[in-house]
């Protein structure tokens, strides 16, 4: 962690619960090693996407989404696009035990409607106080308490990549991300790594991974990363991430995604 990310987390740390803080990302490369404070943090991804990793969970949060990361939560902040744009707003929430949502780490999609609340709230400078501007503080405050509520909870893109014990696989998942593009295929792969095909399987299983699956989330995951830097058609990027033709693609991407690539496109 360098110093300005120490400064600016050691003043998160000493913000007073009546005060909500605001902090934007220009165009800039996201990479915050694993850090905690007390208060509640609420990620908007304007541009680009962003990883959060928690615990052996590594989390992916596409373009125009939100990460809900409740307070005293170690984390980890990353993301593989060439340009990324945030939105952060830092506040202490008073939970209930009814309020489960609200103490749980969520991924959530954006409407037009939550869209402008954020941008609005966002408007308001770095920080926004209770004493100084009372009912801004409680618009805000309550807006965040329903957005779980208000919210489309992305349930299939929670805990894409889980990080085995077994520290023989780290390298192997490390290849296979460096290596989407090509035919990956579990006889090539445990003949790269001195494993024959039956024990790399087992080693697979035994970590709770399902080969086929986790490399297909791989590739729907890459294939949002570039859609948020543009440039490059749907067929391209299907081609790009490793998948044979854009049917297939599209089959996939609608599996593990519930819509269509350009349906997803279309709603951010």
């Amino acid at each position: 962690m360098n110093q300005e990310q120490e400064s600016y987390i050691s003043l998160i740390k000493q913000t007073s619960k009546e005060t909500i803080r605001i902090k934007k990302t220009g165009w800039e490369e996201i990479k915050l090693p694993g850090h905690a404070h007390e208060k509640c943090q609420i990620i908007y991804t304007l541009s680009g996407t962003l990883h959060v990793q928690i615990g052996s969970t590594s989390y992916f949060v596409p373009e125009k989404h939100i990460a809900w990361i409740p307070g005293c939560t170690e984390h980890e902040l990353s993301s593989k696009n060439r340009q990324v744009s945030l939105v952060i707003f830092y506040l202490s929430l008073d939970a209930d035990d009814k309020d489960t949502a609200l103490k749980e780490f969520s991924i959530y999609h954006t409407n037009s409607f939550i869209a402008e609340n954020l941008k609005f709230i966002a408007s308001k400078g770095t920080e926004i106080e209770q004493a100084d501007s009372p009912d801004l503080y409680a618009f805000a405050l309550s807006f965040f308490k329903l957005l779980p509520s208000i919210s489309q909870d992305m349930g299939f893109l929670l805990k894409m990549l889980a990080i085995p014990n077994d520290a023989r696989l780290h390298p192997i998942l490390a290849y296979l991300q460096e290596h989407l593009h090509e035919n990956l295929k579990m006889p090539q792969l445990a003949a790269r790594f001195g494993f024959s095909v039956r024990n790399l399987s087992r080693l697979f299983n035994e970590s709770g991974i399902r080969f086929s699956y986790y490399v297909n989330n791989l590739r729907i995951m890459r294939a949002i990363e570039l859609f948020a830097d543009g440039g490059r058609t749907m067929q391209q990027i299907a081609y790009e991430v490793g998948f044979a033709t854009p049917n297939h693609f599209n089959r996939v991407f609608r599996q593990i995604t519930g819509v269509s690539p350009n349906a997803f496109v279309k709603n951010d």
